[in-house]
């Protein structure tokens, strides 16, 4: 701020006194200001104005008298919107008479009374001003009403001054746009007049009102310029400078990019304009032509960018685009004619703001009379442009107007004269803009649909067009989803509905997978009931056509698809498997279409759901049954592994009743194997889980005769060595239930050597042997021992003197299984023996191991006192044999 209080005019003075304001001694500086004058805003902004270089051509040849020197006038902008009006002139004398000087007087207007330069530029700029101070130094100025101005007859013609100063329509228009992009950038002007020296401030000044007069009102509160300045020399808050002639030399790196306008050398630098479009340039020079006044483009302008950003307010290019609206309100409907779409787009850039319709006026109704041309043009058969349609959809959203219905019939009536026309080109653009807004399109199709003729001519060509366009079954069930939001009662008419199946059918009849794209179709069905439901605003009219779709798809996809090529990832695809039996269907489904349809349900349920059981084939008939296991077994074959086995059996399960059993257990125990691929564990957790299926077991004790046989043609002729591996017996055999354990036995029986099969065979007869041969031996031990001599006379043999030989008998059996007795020459190795498990080697030498069940033994050691009894041998026997026997026996 340059005052404290108030909204008068502020003054200051600058010369060279014996003192000052600011300093005491002799020397430049402030002599006289205005009391509310800021001291900072004096030293800071206006001193470094307070200067005056004499012209080279008048310093050269020494010249004295102060009148041909130019004075040097500024004016200018700051930061905090002051405004500074003022003048510095040469002074061939100063206070001492010696030397020469200058002195600069300012006015100073402050913000709240800026907005008068748009006005009274001419007056600042023939302000009157004082050629020197009278009075002490460091008085005081008064503040000010108003600038003094100097008596001026009449302002002079623009066109006149233009061309006495050597400016043509080129050059004042380069002149006028440097200008405008001066102000809004960084790029300075400088200007070299062709005229004497003493006029340069006067015909700058001249200029630079002209350019004022013409200029919008934006740039006139911000351009700053210097009606004299002896260099090119560029200073804050100025654009445009006036320079001594002979000053702009070429090649001045200091002003190479800056704007350049040398009238004495006719060189222009750095603005032409020439190849770009000059919309306000070519107004103003036209109404200086014809002698006219910008103010009212001003006033336009500035009402239309009122609560723009200064940036926007300061764009060359906005000001050219309002030169074109206010030439055509002015009415040159030419550059209407020649800029159609760059002109309502221009408009509607200003109308779309909110309020803009009621605030900008103008503009409003200059869009609406180029409308209303535009639909004169359309009643006498005129085809529409696709853009221009596509500006007046953009009005049609603006908010408060009336015109919604009669850009709907703009576009109906236009629509309607291009099949004659033969512009299908343009018919199909228009669909597209309208199709572009739901507001429009809904306005557009509701007005349509309520018309025979136009549902006829418009409406039923577009559904079908667009049908016709659709990439696959999606786009067509999409095209449904939007009417039933847009419009439902579109899909109450029986052609949209009979048109909207026939393409959804050929849709899928042209799809590679149609199997994928009916899934497709009822995954949408399913997210728009969802959406539905969430009051996205389909309507039931829609929901009810998406049914139909997904039904008519459903009977195409089962017509379609043939059992032979079907793959499981396509079954488990087809969505109406998981929920819909034959039976279902409405219409009922002919007898070919009825067995498929059963016979894909089957297979859904089987290798679709969990642990499938054979109740899925209930109510097949044989042929059925036989399509979903023709089915089931390729697609088993390309399984890579046999578990879960659930889904085995069904593949060779027989409805009829077999005593053999309900499946083909030979065939169905061959495709575990081939699975299995060497790998037999695979085999024996098939059968272990087997167990656990009323399609393998009788009863818990018995399984189905044909399992049995498959079991033990499986043991015979791929596993002969199943119950020699320990980890089968332990694991596997040891833990089956009893129906498998039988036939286990079984197979292990059948396997057997001769010797053992012949052992199991005679066992009772082996018994009755064994027990007899014990008792023998028993007795012949008794007999020795008491027809021994006396050990005085006998010698006693070495105990352990050698290597003790060991019989083994066949014990009687037990419900644990088969008892062994074994005979020991030494009662230590008697004692020790204890095995978990013993091998019987049959006559083709075969090992069969046997797990021991338990031992019991009797061994006596010999006793070291004289006559009591000893033994040299060790009898076995379960019932402890003699006194002096040591015996061990073994169950097995």
């Amino acid at each position: 701020m340059n005052r404290f209080t108030g909204s008068g005019i502020t003054q200051q003075m600058y010369t060279r006194e014996r003192r000052g304001v600011y300093r005491a001694t002799e020397g430049f500086d402030t002599v006289a200001k205005s009391d509310s004058l800021d001291n900072n805003f004096v030293k800071k902004i206006l001193h470094p104005f307070c200067v005056y270089d004499a012209p080279a051509e008048l310093a050269a040849r020494g010249e004295k008298n102060e009148e041909i020197y130019p004075t040097a006038l500024h004016l200018f902008h700051t930061e905090t919107n002051d405004t500074v009006i003022g003048q510095s002139r040469y002074l061939a004398a100063d206070f001492t008479g010696q030397r020469s000087a200058f002195f600069a007087h300012n006015f100073i207007v402050p913000p709240i009374r800026s907005e008068e330069i748009v006005e009274h530029y001419g007056d600042w700029l023939h302000a009157d001003f004082a050629v020197s101070h009278e009075g002490e130094p460091g008085g005081t100025l008064p503040e000010l009403d108003h600038i003094p101005v100097k008596q001026r007859e009449s302002r002079p013609d623009p066109l006149t001054v233009l061309r006495t100063l050597g400016f043509n329509e080129e050059w004042f228009k380069a002149l006028l746009q440097a200008v405008m992009l001066s102000v809004a950038g960084k790029k300075k002007i400088y200007i070299a007049l062709d005229v004497p020296i003493s006029e340069v401030s006067q015909r700058a000044a001249e200029l630079t009102e002209i350019l004022f007069s013409v200029l919008p009102y934006d740039y006139r509160r911000r351009l700053g310029v210097i009606t004299y300045a002896n260099e090119p020399q560029s200073r804050k808050y100025i654009h445009l400078t006036f320079v001594e002639k002979g000053s702009l030399r070429p090649g001045d790196r200091n002003i190479e990019k800056d704007y350049v306008f040398d009238l004495a050398s006719r060189r222009m630098l750095n603005a032409d304009f020439g190849g770009t479009p000059q919309p306000f340039a070519e107004l103003v020079w036209k109404t200086l032509n014809r002698k006219g006044s910008m103010e009212d483009y001003a006033r336009f302008a500035d009402s239309l960018l009122t609560g723009e950003g200064p940036e926007r307010k300061l764009q060359l290019a906005v000001y050219n685009e309002l030169a074109v609206f206010y030439e055509i309100e002015q009415g040159e409907e030419q550059a209407y004619t020649d800029n159609k779409i760059a002109v309502l787009s221009g408009l509607l850039s200003y109308l779309k703001p909110q309020g803009a319709l009621e605030s900008r006026v103008r503009l409003n109704d200059l869009f609406l009379e180029r409308f209303d041309r535009e639909y004169d043009a359309i009643r006498q058969r005129g085809i529409p442009q696709p853009e221009v349609l596509e500006q007046f959809k953009e009005y049609f959203v603006l908010e408060g107007h009336n015109y919604r219905g009669k850009i709907v019939d703009f576009f109906i009536n236009g629509m309607l004269n291009c099949p004659a026309a033969g512009r299908e080109d343009v018919l199909a653009s228009a669909y597209g803009i309208i199709e572009s807004n739901e507001e429009l399109s809904a306005a557009f199709f509701k007005k349509v649909l309520g018309q025979p003729i136009f549902r006829r001519q418009l409406l039923e060509p577009y559904m079908e067009s667009r049908l016709a366009a659709a990439a696959d079954s999606r786009d067509v069930m999409r095209f449904v989803f939007h009417w039933g939001r847009a419009l439902p009662e579109v899909l109450e008419q029986s052609f949209a509905r009979d048109m909207v199946k026939e393409y959804l059918l050929e849709k899928l009849a042209g799809d590679n997978n149609p199997v994928a794209a009916v899934a497709a179709a009822h995954d949408f069905v399913e997210k728009a009931e969802k959406e539905r439901r969430r009051g996205s605003g389909l309507y039931p009219e829609a929901m009810s056509l998406l049914l139909e779709l997904a039904d008519a798809a459903d009977r195409f996809l089962l017509s379609r698809v043939d059992l032979d090529e079907l793959t499981l990832e396509q079954l488990l695809d087809i969505s109406f498997l998981r929920y819909r039996d034959a039976e279902d269907w409405q219409p009922p489904l002919d007898s070919i279409s009825r067995r498929k349809a059963n016979a894909l349900r089957a297979a859904y349920r089987w290798f679709g759901e969990e642990k499938p059981d054979e109740k899925i084939f209930a109510g097949l008939a044989p042929r059925e049954l036989d399509d979903v296991q023709l089915l089931g077994r390729r697609w088993l074959k390309d399984m890579r592994s046999a578990e879960p086995f659930d889904r085995l059996p069904l593949a060779f399960y027989h409805i009829s009743e077999r005593e053999d059993g309900p499946l083909d257990y030979e065939a169905l125990l061959e495709l575990v194997v081939r699975k299995a691929d060497g790998d037999k564990e695979t085999v024996y957790r098939f059968f272990d889980w087997s167990q656990g299926s009323r399609l393998f077991t009788v009863s818990n004790k018995k399984l189905w005769p044909g399992y049995k046989r498959a079991i033990l043609k499986y043991f015979m002729n791929k596993d002969r060595e199943a119950f020699k591996n320990r980890d089968f017996r332990k694991s596997y055999a040891a833990a089956a239930g009893p129906a498998l354990q039988n036939v286990y036995n079984e197979a292990r029986s059948k396997l057997a050597s001769p010797l053992a099969r012949w052992v199991s065979r005679s066992r009772f007869q082996l018994l009755i042997s064994g027990y007899v041969l014990g008792l023998v031996i028993i007795a012949v031990i008794i007999a020795v021992s008491l027809l021994r001599p006396d050990p005085a006379d006998t010698a006693q043999p070495e105990t352990g003197s050698g290597d003790g030989s060991v019989t083994v008998a066949l014990g009687s059996g037990g419900a644990a299984g088969t008892r062994l007795v074994f005979t020991f020459e030494d009662a230590a190795e008697c004692s020790a023996f204890k095995p978990a498990e013993i091998g019987l080697m049959s006559g083709d030498e075969v090992t069969d191991m046997y797990d021991v069940v338990a031992t019991a033994g009797s061994c006596l050691v010999v006793s070291p006192e004289p006559g009591a009894a000893a033994t040299d041998a060790a009898g076995s026997g379960t019932d402890g044999g003699a006194a002096d026997n040591a015996g061990a026996g073994t169950d097995g």
